[in-house]
């Protein structure tokens, strides 16, 4: 891949000194880098299936084979035949844009003078790869958005996330309520339990997906031990993950979330603190991306402006 200077001055010369548009669409080379650098300054994009699609809308095909297979066999018997179950991903893909000015006096008065405009696109790449995480974080396309919204709600409320897809696909039984108690070995224990029993020989496949205040939690546990690993974990900040299963701190996970606890926790009423964790493994996650970008900039003469739309 690329380094980042290299790639942003290949897209540069594509999207300015293209000879046939002056503003281009990138070409498929060129987007799956444009999109392997978004995924890289990620941290939970890093590790979820990512699926490019060369269209917005479709779906895939996975399948499933959880029911008994084998049986006895002799010969005056008909073999029992067994169908794989399948099931249907659909994606329906939403539109995203960035974008920003330089003006001509901050292009000609900076240091860099007009190379600031390759930096910048830089600065600009790995904040979309923050709001690209925090989209399929948090994403709810019940949020109101529009011109009047905040810069959040535009963002979050166009798609769905995997936190609203998991609370409406996960079957209730396999949802654990900590009601406002703080993340504790009984809760990844309880996790552990809650996950059906054909799914079990997956085990070392399966991760907790947890905010940092859990993840820090878990480690400042660790490191009040008299004993060598919580020296470690003191020395270190690494601690072993709950139960053996690793841990994987996604900063950006929500830590604000509201809440109402019962009354036998001693946290009742109503809360702003709350959060989620999610045990499952990463290729559970399917992050769908489409290769059509563009990265444009246009020069506005009147107000003496470069506009820069991706």
């Amino acid at each position: 891949m690329p380094s980042i200077p290299d790639f942003v001055e290949d897209v540069m010369k594509t999207a300015v000194d293209g000879n046939s548009l002056p503003n281009s669409l990138l070409n498929r080379q060129q987007s799956d880098s444009f999109i392997d650098l978004l995924v890289d300054t990620s941290v939970l994009l890093k590790v979820a299936r990512r699926v490019k699609k060369d269209h917005p809308k479709g779906e895939i095909n996975k399948l499933d084979l959880g029911t008994i297979v084998t049986e006895g066999a002799n010969a005056t018997s008909k073999a029992r035949t067994s169908v794989p179950t399948e099931r249907v991903v659909t994606f329906d893909m939403v539109k995203y844009r960035s974008a920003f000015d330089l003006r001509k006096d901050f292009l000609e008065d900076n240091i860099e003078k007009e190379s600031v405009r390759d930096k910048v696109l830089n600065m600009f790449t790995k904040a979309m790869a923050i709001d690209a995480e925090m989209a399929s974080i948090e994403g709810d396309d019940s949020l109101p958005v529009g011109d009047a919204q905040s810069n959040e709600n535009n963002l979050l409320g166009v798609n769905d996330g995997f936190q609203k897809i998991l609370l409406a696909n996960v079957p209730a039984n396999q949802i654990v309520n900590a009601d406002g108690a703080a993340p504790s070995d009984d809760l990844y224990y309880e996790m552990r339990r809650r996950v059906p029993a054909r799914y079990r020989v997956a085990k070392p496949m399966y991760r907790f997906i947890a905010p940092s205040g859990p993840t820090d939690k878990w480690t400042k546990d660790w490191a009040g031990r008299i004993t060598t690993g919580g020296e470690q974990a003191l020395r270190t900040g690494e601690a072993p993950g709950p139960w053996g299963v690793p841990m994987l701190e996604i900063p950006l996970f929500p830590e604000d979330l509201a809440f109402t606890a019962g009354s036998t926790t001693g946290n009742a009423g109503a809360k702003t603190d709350g959060s989620f964790i999610w045990y499952t493994p990463y290729e559970n996650l399917i992050w769908f991306v489409q290769r059509e970008i563009t990265i444009e900039f246009d020069r506005k003469p009147r107000q003496d402006l470069w506009e820069a739309t991706i």
